[in-house]
């Protein structure tokens, strides 16, 4: 009988415990900081890539929202007010370098290398970097699947700019973005 009254108290002793508070850290554990690319940003006017803002794309405004869980949406207004809207799921990684162009507004921010997988409108990828920096981001991607001959992405230690088509090295694909 003793035995059973022994199991009994330690049964609801860790019933007990386990109804506690979760978080018994005392704030010396918290929560992992979420990635800066997390949020609604927006691009227009010159803040478009040149590339994207001359034919055949001629872009005019970009409101993309990159979401914790991974996924992305991008809307796209071109020149005549047509909007394209693009989705899928990004992947990060981040990199040891840092922003070191000369007036860009994340110059000093950790340079980070994505690749988003788009699913709509069309299946391809696009790998590149970004940085953010107090509420601005820089933000450079190229197509890589399918690929594009001749074209290479921009790297984390090229740093911006360093898209190259066939062996040289374009800076017309860096974009600013603001947070919204």
């Amino acid at each position: 009988m003793k035995k059973l009254l022994m199991l009994a108290l330690l049964a609801g002793s860790l019933v007990f415990n386990a109804c506690g508070d979760d978080n018994d850290d005392n704030g010396t554990n918290p929560e992992p900081e979420k990635n800066p690319i997390v949020g609604a940003w927006v691009s227009e006017g010159a803040n478009v890539a040149f590339g994207l803002r001359v034919a055949p794309f001629k872009v005019k405004k970009i409101e993309a929202t990159f979401n914790e869980n991974n996924s992305y949406t991008v809307v796209q207004t071109d020149s005549s007010d047509v909007q394209t809207t693009l989705s899928g799921t990004y992947q990060i990684t981040e990199s040891t370098y840092t922003d070191t162009l000369t007036g860009s507004p994340t110059n000093g921010a950790k340079i980070y290398t994505i690749i988003a997988n788009q699913s709509t409108p069309a299946t391809i990828t696009a790998t590149g970097i970004y940085a953010v920096k107090d509420g601005s981001m820089r933000y450079e991607v190229i197509q890589t699947n399918p690929a594009l001959t001749g074209v290479s992405a921009p790297t984390a230690d090229g740093g911006f700019g360093s898209t190259s088509i066939a062996g040289t090295k374009y800076p017309i694909y860096i974009q600013t973005y603001v947070k919204k």
